[in-house]
């Protein structure tokens, strides 16, 4: 059975950045932002953001496919709560802050940018004026030219 990271995409957000900007990685299937959310970096030049599915304790009874489809049911169904949607637009807007000055999408530039903005205490809106996108990927365009 296919596992359930690759069924119907739900509750969630997408983004297009130009495919020569995302690095080609072992896994591209990563939990980041504390275990919040999921991500899937395609190769493609898609990225898939949505919260994290919870891991059920489970039944030893049920085999893996039924309780597979079973989470992917709860998380397809359960609202996406005010605070979960506000960190699924701040990782976007990471991401689009490192496609406006074409620097390479990864998931440490992605984070390093998410928590930047929630250190200095802006709201998502906020990370896309153009004098705080460059503030923010500063560091992100130093590495990058190193």
């Amino acid at each position: 059975t296919r596992s359930f990271r690759y069924s119907k995409l739900e509750n969630g957000c997408l983004i297009r950045v130009p495919p020569a900007l995302i690095a080609r990685r072992k896994n591209h299937a990563l939990t980041l932002i504390n275990n919040s959310l999921d991500v899937l970096w395609g190769t493609n030049g898609l990225i898939w953001i949505q919260r994290a599915l919870q891991s059920s304790g489970g039944d030893d009874a049920k085999d893996l496919a039924e309780l597979q489809e079973e989470l992917r049911r709860q998380h397809a169904t359960t609202l996406v709560l005010p605070d979960q949607r506000q960190s699924i637009s701040r990782f976007r807007n990471a991401i689009e802050c490192l496609r406006l000055v074409h620097s390479m999408v990864t998931p440490e530039f992605a984070e390093s940018i998410y928590h930047k903005s929630v250190e200095l205490g802006w709201r998502p809106y906020e990370m896309l004026q153009p004098q705080n996108v460059l503030l923010l990927t500063e560091s992100c365009s130093q590495q990058n030219n190193s």
